[in-house]
């Protein structure tokens, strides 16, 4: 039986009636798909009966409604070449290959098909779909130009309302499907139920009348819970998206599609076994989804994960990190709860559940699907999943510290708000969380931003979303990130944080952003705008962000000329320009390198102090800044640096040893045996020093138990080891 996808309306069929034998000799593929909404035997017989025909393209259409995908595609493959010229055709194979989740070669299809016929409107609607499943905003450009020669076109019209319904602009959903529910065609009706049900739920009128009306006219059409629940995921309100995708397999346990989304979504909610059994229902009837195979594939290496419960924490990771990772895990929740509770007047009482993967595929595959979710970490409701340190590192702009706070940070305003905050503003707070009280505090904001200010590049507040969700371009996303942060900065600094409370609580009370805003802050949306832009020109006007290149380029050309004098004027002229940035290719780092050939080894220092305060974290910087504060004989100073180091590469052996050294040296132990358990679970080559080493940090905190047993794994090791004997005799003596 071919599988449901609930958001995409697949046109009649457009091919002639069939001339076949027996008692559906009269029947077109039409009249099949038709007949499957009420009666599904008879519509595989009808299917059946087509086989017979001599077309291929209606064998095609008999094959792909019998759900042979395979044998569909054979046979679409020899229509079109019977027929190089029939762009329905490849309408109708790009459809197959869409609904088998194979959109770039959907793609190329309808492609063909409009070089064929530039004005197939199927066609278009199918590129619309293509680019509506990316969350491309040049959906809603193809899907209007579709309406302006085909207004009554059921296809653009949801694919319009899907985005409408997608950033909240329920009246416009909904005015766009009305009139399809009166259509002649059962799916294109069935198709607009959905859509206004979703509708409905988004505004809260709930149970919705179109439901009934669905499943009245097909009692099996378990798409319609489906549909619903596609936006309440969209909009992170996971476990009522898992009760209605409950619901769509129940009425249709042959729904695959909503078999995988339950899976996932289950997951989301951190119920993995159940999960698991309808994602392997799911690849049963449909293999080609490479989502449920990927998920599936991810769920079976987690026998290699370590599981940590307690009341406040719930902690997944790889066996081979679980012991360098934990203890900083623990200490950011510790840290970022209960602060960031304080500020937004929320207490979060549900252990906060956190999966650190290794290996970026798996993150990618545990949160694939969603709009906006960028590459650092993802938060549903109470569940954190995010890479670990080493899926990706801070060279590549990766650091995972400061990405767990920003993703505690939506644990407390999603659950302050039941998942109903807009998504600009709790990636605002998010990102404003990360500046001003996460491990980095870095407010680097990164020049493309700058120029999109400047440009006036920005979106009002009340379209802020669609960065997130339909983003126009590219970069899009990640200047909507560094916008919503800002804005909510310059609203905590101008309202302070009380304001940003009042928000959140408005969101909490199903306010829009308008009447957040005007709640919050008592202006309107357009208010805050303009204030915001002349925020912005004061803060970033008189930066150049050309200029400023020019001079980091100029310091990196006379720096390999060891041109000492005119590189530190150079990297002067960037730092004086925009001294806040210490993202990749800073000038700070240059500075001090210019300083420190030209011998000015004070300089040169304070300079990578200032590149580390204003939250620069690049490893090889910060442990020359580690040596030469060391060289300096300013051991205090080297410290909070070394921590800063041993956080952002904090599976590096060497940095966690170092950090527990210069812990020891300061007097802080405790902290000093949290570094060495990390070092000697990393698997040091010198396993005896590492036991040493941490037998040293438990004797200066008075454990004199676990300091005698770390010293004799050692002496074990190492018979002759003359600082462990040394130890031993010490606390013996």
């Amino acid at each position: 039986m071919a599988l449901s996808r609930p958001l995409l309306w697949l046109p009649g069929v457009a091919i002639g009636l069939a001339v076949t034998t027996g008692v559906h000799a009269a029947s077109t593929p039409e009249d099949c798909r038709r007949l499957g909404y009420t009666d599904r035997q008879a519509a595989t017989e009808c299917y059946r009966g087509l086989l017979l025909d001599p077309s291929p393209a209606i064998q095609a259409e008999a094959l792909w409604g019998l759900g042979d995908w395979k044998a569909a595609n054979r046979a679409f493959r020899a229509a079109a070449a019977a027929a190089p010229k029939d762009a329905d055709v490849r309408v109708r194979w790009g459809l197959l290959y869409l609904e088998a989740h194979q959109d770039a070669d959907a793609e190329v299809l309808f492609q063909e098909a409009l070089e064929l016929d530039g004005a197939h409107v199927d066609a278009q609607v199918g590129l619309a779909e293509v680019a509506a499943d990316r969350f491309d905003a040049r959906a809603r450009a193809i899907a209007n130009s579709v309406l302006e020669r085909a207004p009554d076109h059921p296809g653009a019209r949801f694919v319009l309302a899907r985005g409408a319904l997608t950033v909240g602009d329920v009246a416009t959903g909904r005015e766009l499907v009305l009139p399809v529910v009166e259509a002649d065609d059962p799916g294109a009706r069935l198709g607009a139920m959905a859509l206004l049900a979703a509708a409905d739920h988004l505004e809260g009128d709930v149970p919705s009348e179109w439901t009934g009306r669905a499943l009245h006219e097909s009692p099996h059409h378990g798409a319609v819970f489906e549909t619903v629940a596609h936006f309440y995921v969209i909009t992170r309100r996971y476990e009522e998206a898992v009760a209605l995708l409950e619901r769509a397999v129940e009425v249709d346990p042959r729904l695959y599609s909503a078999h995988a989304a339950l899976g996932i979504n289950l997951l989301r909610v951190n119920r993995f076994d159940e999960a698991q059994r309808h994602l392997a229902r799911s690849f049963e009837g449909d293999p080609y989804d490479s989502e449920v195979v990927n998920t599936l594939r991810m769920l079976d290496s987690l026998h290699r994960f370590d599981l940590t419960e307690d009341p406040r924490l719930v902690l997944r990771t790889h066996q081979e990190e679980t012991g360098a990772l934990e203890g900083y895990v623990r200490r950011l929740v510790d840290e970022a709860i209960p602060s960031m509770g304080a500020r937004y007047g929320h207490v979060v009482e549900e252990p906060v559940i956190i999966e650190l993967y290794p290996h970026h595929d798996d993150f990618a595959v545990r949160t694939s699907g969603l709009p906006g979710i960028g590459i650092l970490g993802a938060t549903f409701g109470d569940v954190i999943a995010m890479d670990s340190p080493s899926a990706r590192g801070i060279d590549d702009g990766f650091d995972w510290a400061s990405a767990l706070w920003h993703e505690l940070a939506h644990v407390v305003t999603l659950n302050a708000t039941d998942n109903l905050v807009s998504r600009w503003f709790s990636e605002g707070v998010s990102v404003l969380e990360e500046w001003r009280t996460g491990p980095s505090r870095s407010r680097s904001v990164p020049l493309e931003f700058v120029e999109a200010a400047q440009a006036g590049r920005l979106l009002p507040v009340e379209r802020l979303d669609g960065g997130f969700m339909q983003p126009d371009s590219p970069g899009r996303v990640a200047l909507s990130y560094v916008q919503a942060g800002l804005l909510c900065e310059y609203m905590e600094d101008t309202w302070g944080v009380g304001a940003l409370a009042r928000v959140l609580a408005a969101y909490a009370d199903g306010e829009d952003t308008a009447d957040a805003i005007g709640r919050g802050l008592e202006l309107a949306p357009a208010e805050l705008d303009a204030g915001f832009e002349a925020h912005l020109d004061a803060r970033f006007g008189d930066v150049d962000p050309d200029r400023f290149r020019a001079n980091v380029q100029a310091a990196q050309r006379q720096l390999k000329e060891e041109d000492w004098s005119a590189a530190v004027e150079a990297a002067r002229a960037a730092t004086k320009n925009y001294p806040e940035y210490v993202g990749p290719a800073s000038a700070w780092p240059l500075l001090a390198q210019a300083q420190a050939g030209a011998g000015r080894m004070a300089e040169a220092t304070a300079a990578l102090t200032e590149y580390w305060r204003r939250g620069g974290r690049a490893p090889g910087t910060l442990r020359r800044l580690v040596e030469w504060l060391e060289s300096g004989d300013r051991p205090a100073e080297a410290l909070p640096v070394q921590r800063s180091l041993a956080l952002v590469a904090p599976l590096v052996p060497e940095e966690r040893r170092r950090l527990g050294d210069f812990l020891v040296e300061a007097g802080q132990y405790e902290d000093a045996i949290l570094e060495y358990q990390a070092h000697l679970a990393l698997r040091p080559h010198d396993r005896a020093d590492a036991h040493y080493r941490l037998a040293r940090a438990y004797h200066g905190a008075d454990r004199l138990a676990a300091a005698r047993r770390h010293v004799l794994y050692a002496l074990e090791i190492a018979p002759r080891f003359g600082d462990a004997l040394a130890l031993l005799l010490e606390m013996e003596g």
